[in-house]
């Protein structure tokens, strides 16, 4: 799947962009710059690198420079030409910030937020949904250092924040996917990126992991918010959609590629995942 590069200009008068969305219709996109989005209206899945998503009015996401992502609202994958989703967005690069930004204490907060935006973050603290849009439309009326201070402000705000989750688990690799950690988790991704067109079993990954099957389960679950199958579904699935669209092979042809030897099973793992059927998703895919 082709990802878009956009590049963004900045105005004349400050180094980072306040954009409103009326609607949500780029396709799979990345960009230099950092990304927090406010959700003002509508309904959809988020993908962001590796992750896949619900969203919703009253959620923020702060996704990571250059990670491909897409908000796919569900107007648009229902087949309508109009989305009904709609959101506010703060666009600004790494730039923004001291060199070296690591080893300033009065940065810490700022910098751990900003390297795990790398796996997409979402917020969902209604009372911190209200706060940042507040912040975010008064960017508009400032100007120079104030401006700037501001954009500090917000993030500072985001880092102490409680209530969140990591869209994609694992941080997406652009060249690499197989490039992870040694923690357990990334173990199990790097064993889900290796096998999923395979069949996957849960005595193969404790093995592969080194871990008791249960234990593994449990810490997996902590960690990620989902289960191991759960995200061998959502790794498959994304696959599938490539195939989908740059492939010529037939739907029964891709679920097997995928790893899938019940069609009927695939379908409806795609749908849950996609809000689509297979068929629906190539007639009427955005990305």
């Amino acid at each position: 799947m082709s990802v878009l590069e956009r590049k963004i200009i900045h105005g004349s008068v400050s180094s980072f962009s306040h954009i409103e969305y009326s609607q949500f219709l780029l396709p799979w996109h990345k960009h230099e710059e950092f990304e927090i989005m406010i959700f003002t209206g509508g309904k959809g899945k988020q993908f962001i690198g590796d992750g896949i998503m619900d969203y919703q009015k009253g959620d923020i996401t702060l996704i990571g420079s250059d990670i491909p992502h897409l908000h796919l609202c569900n107007d648009i994958a229902n087949g309508k030409k109009q989305s009904t989703s709609s959101g506010e967005a703060v666009q600004f690069t790494i730039d923004m910030f001291p060199c070296q930004m690591e080893k300033l204490p009065d940065f810490t907060e700022i910098d751990a937020l900003l390297k795990k935006s790398q796996y997409g973050i979402r917020f969902f603290d209604k009372g911190l949904w209200l706060d940042i849009y507040t912040m975010v439309m008064a960017l508009d009326e400032m100007l120079g250092t104030e401006r700037v201070v501001q954009l500090y402000n917000i993030l500072n705000k985001l880092s102490k924040s409680s209530d969140y989750k990591l869209v994609s688990e694992t941080m997406y690799y652009q060249d690499n996917p197989l490039d992870s950690g040694d923690k357990p988790v990334d173990k199990v991704f790097k064993y889900l990126y290796l096998h999923f067109k395979e069949k996957v079993t849960l005595k193969q990954i404790a093995e592969y992991v080194n871990k008791d099957p249960s234990a593994l389960c449990r810490s997996f679950k902590k960690g990620t918010d989902k289960s191991i199958f759960r995200c061998l579904a959502e790794i498959r699935i994304k696959h599938a959609c490539k195939l989908l669209i740059n492939s010529s092979l037939t739907i029964s042809q891709i679920a097997y590629e995928c790893g899938y030897g019940n069609l009927s099973f695939f379908n409806q793992q795609f749908k849950d995942i996609t809000m689509k059927t297979p068929s629906e998703y190539k007639i009427h895919s955005i990305i």
